[in-house]
């Protein structure tokens, strides 16, 4: 596809705005300035969810001008998905409720995974046409820290209902499209199974959209109810044929990689200390690429994957080698609960990772939390590209954030740290922060006093 400027522009229904909000190319240029320099971008009239979002993406280096929806999944991978997943059950109400009563408006429906890949987009012939210049098509993966400011993406980063109304929309490439989403949750567990979506002209923005879209999910979710209720073992949660619980709702594997010399493995539904929860320590290749794995949800190629292993010339095939491997490690280390699937690379089963969390919080906005949950650097001796361009930006990313802040509390924990105990600007800010008497101070001061020798 070409450049934003040359693509061609969707053809959308009588009346569509191209933009509701004449602000839109100052919030551009205010993101602009903001990328790449740790800061969020303020939004002026800007509605708190959309401003939220959008500093959210900027801080993640997304650039609207050029953000297109990566398509990480393949016909066959969707099918795959599809016969696995539990809301293939709820599909056809909401055909019923949403498309095959008219609802005076053409309009796009479409279901998603947790991760935000699209599993089914149905709905109007044209507009189905349209939204494939933005790669709003079955497969693509529209999770907010891969597209952006959307309605789907959005309502599954907050977990909750999301309307996004033409130019609020951070992509320059959607920007003239309208999306109402909400959340669609396992009744039995809870747990996040993926979002419905309505997608179209500006009347799908607006607040009776997001008001239709929830009803749909509350019916969706009760079809669920239903379901789980008559299947055997009723009560665990949503079951699939066979009564094996969907890898949405079950508990996922640990992956440990902050201060750690080898990352350490905990199997899903691990309780207490590493020592006597089966965790399995990791060596650093394997380490490395499970971190990869895990920090890209839509896959590598073996070629890529390569490149972010190491700076020399690395074979596809030895990368191919080594994931042979991992998947025997992590076939012992799970009883076969996390595994890695092909075309591309990716991983099959849920983990959750201590410095992704981490970059979450962070990009969340939520500091207290992020330098809570950072243990140390990720994997300190690795030089894989792609494990120390992750190192770099949780560094960076904390060191930043705590000198914006200006919060003494949080200046002097990240001093404490590993990464911040040498930093003067650090221990500088926190002189000036602090409030007269209070010991920070004298702290900061003695390690000044170090530091310049």
């Amino acid at each position: 596809m070409g450049s934003a400027g040359s693509r061609s522009q969707p053809v959308l229904p009588a009346g569509h705005r191209a933009d509701p909000h004449e602000r839109r190319e100052d919030w551009l240029e205010r993101s602009r300035r903001c990328l790449g320099a740790g800061a969020r971008p303020q939004l002026p009239g800007a509605r708190r969810v959309v401003a939220d979002s959008w500093g959210r993406s900027v801080l993640g280096g997304l650039d609207p001008e050029r953000l297109l929806a990566p398509v990480p999944l393949d016909a066959a991978d969707v099918r795959s998905l599809r016969r696995e997943h539990p809301l293939r059950l709820v599909l056809p109400a909401v055909r019923r409720l949403l498309l095959e009563q008219p609802l005076g408006v053409p309009v796009l429906v479409a279901l998603s995974d947790q991760d935000g890949h699209l599993l089914w987009v149905e709905g109007d012939s044209s507009l189905r046409a349209a939204a494939e210049e933005m790669r709003f098509v079955e497969g693509a993966r529209w999770s907010e820290d891969a597209a952006g400011t959307n309605a789907p993406g959005t309502a599954l980063h907050l977990g909750r209902p999301v309307r996004v109304v033409a130019g609020e929309h951070y992509a320059c490439a959607v920007a003239r499209w309208s999306c109402s989403a909400a959340p669609l949750r396992d009744p039995g567990t809870g747990r996040l199974l993926g979002v419905l979506d309505v997608t179209g002209g500006d009347e799908l923005g607006r607040q009776r959209a997001l008001d239709l879209v929830q009803a749909v999910a509350a019916v969706a979710e009760a079809e669920l109810r239903v379901r789980a209720l008559t299947a055997p073992a009723a009560g665990s949660g949503l079951l699939l044929p066979g009564g094996a619980a969907p890898a949405a709702t079950r508990a996922p594997a640990r992956l440990r990689v902050l201060g750690r010399a080898g990352a350490l493995l905990e199997p899903p539904g691990a309780a207490g200390p590493p020592a006597a929860s089966g965790a399995a320590g990791l060596g650093l290749r394997h380490g490395e690429l499970l971190l990869l794995l895990a920090a890209r949800p839509e896959g590598w190629g073996a070629a890529e994957l390569a490149v972010a292993l190491a700076e020399e010339d690395l074979a596809p095939v030895t990368v191919r080698a080594e994931l042979t491997r991992l998947r025997a490690v992590l076939e012992r280390a799970t009883a076969g609960r996390l595994g890695v699937g092909t075309r591309p690379y990716r991983l099959s089963g849920a983990v959750e990772c201590d410095a992704l969390a981490v970059r979450r919080e962070l990009r969340a906005g939520r500091v207290a939390a992020a330098l809570a949950l950072h243990a140390g650097p990720v994997l300190p001796r690795s030089v894989a590209p792609g494990v120390v361009e992750l190192r770099e930006e949780l560094t960076l990313g904390l060191r930043t954030a705590v000198l914006v802040s200006r919060d003494p509390a949080l200046l002097l924990q990240w001093g404490r740290s590993v990464a911040g105990r040498d930093d003067e600007e650090v221990w500088e800010r926190l002189l000036r922060c602090a409030a007269p008497g209070d010991p920070a101070r004298g702290e900061a001061r003695a390690r000044l006093e170090r530091l310049r020798g």
